[in-house]
């Protein structure tokens, strides 16, 4: 009796029907990591994919505002590596530890915004923040996914 290699299963798993979505998501990210440079992958990291269009997490409004400005291109070279394209890329700012913004309004007076401390979604195991794992137990990209919020909801 001979013993399986653990990766012949798992290929033989993946090519298996329904294993499809699996089986793309993992060259999403390997995609995602080859096309752009590695200074912005530790910043970055697709969060979902919904419609055709991939949500990619970064730290930071700014360098999500960057990628938006060539998310065409950006698009282009990934849907070059993968099987099943992608119509567009969304970014996203979700933060990357606690941390306070003062924000100044109109009216000239100042508020304190706390983004709260970061944690870990226990189901996709992307970093979340702490608000949306008491609320809902998952990350609100999660939440979306599962259909167990609305698109618009928000923490409150």
């Amino acid at each position: 009796m001979s013993l399986t290699p653990i990766s012949r299963i798992t290929v033989d798993i993946q090519n298996q029907p329904g294993w499809e979505g699996v089986r793309d998501w993992g060259l999403i990210v390997a995609a995602w990591a080859a096309i752009i440079s590695p200074n912005i992958a530790k910043h970055s990291q697709p969060r979902s994919i919904s419609r055709d269009i991939l949500t990619i997490a970064t730290n930071s409004s700014s360098l999500a505002h960057q990628l938006t400005f060539g998310r065409q291109a950006l698009c282009r070279q990934l849907n070059a590596q993968l099987i099943t394209p992608i119509k567009d890329l969304r970014f996203v700012a979700v933060g990357y530890g606690s941390r306070t913004i003062t924000a100044t309004l109109p009216d000239s007076s100042s508020i304190s915004i706390d983004s709260g401390p970061v944690v870990i979604c226990s189901h996709c195991d992307s970093r979340a923040r702490e608000g949306e794992i008491l609320r809902w137990g998952i990350c609100r990209f999660c939440a979306i996914d599962l259909e167990i919020i609305g698109r618009k909801s928000t923490i409150g």
